[in-house]
């Protein structure tokens, strides 16, 4: 079973929320939308190893500076929805899907006519 990218009004909302009112409430917004608890935000770092920008630990994502964009907190909600939906995927596997996912969200997100439009 794979996770599927929201649609489009979803997707564009996030988006809204993460530059308007922070990555945490667009985080919510989205858990919200896949009917799964919320994932917490921590962006201190200090769990973070192994020259990474974020990790995923029992409901909760640590970034390091650097690691706090977009495509590192889908990447890192994606973890959050396989743990959460009870989903068995290999290590590597689950890597693989969560950079697949976060890349594709923006992708097609970037594409809309949302985004692209002139003030």
């Amino acid at each position: 079973m794979r996770i599927r990218i929201p649609r489009k009004k979803v997707r564009e909302r996030f988006l809204l929320i993460y530059e308007l009112e922070g990555c945490q409430k667009a985080t919510d917004f989205l858990t919200e939308c896949y009917g799964v608890r919320r994932m917490k935000i921590v962006p201190n770092g200090r769990k973070v190893g192994n020259g990474d920008s974020a990790c995923y630990i029992e409901n909760k994502a640590y970034f390091t500076k650097r690691g706090l964009n977009k495509r590192t907190v889908l990447h890192e909600l994606y973890h959050h929805l396989v743990d959460t939906k009870g989903l068995e995927l290999s290590e590597t596997m689950e890597e693989k899907d969560a950079n697949s996912y976060a890349r594709e969200f923006l992708k097609l997100s970037t594409s809309s006519r949302f985004l692209t439009r002139k003030a």
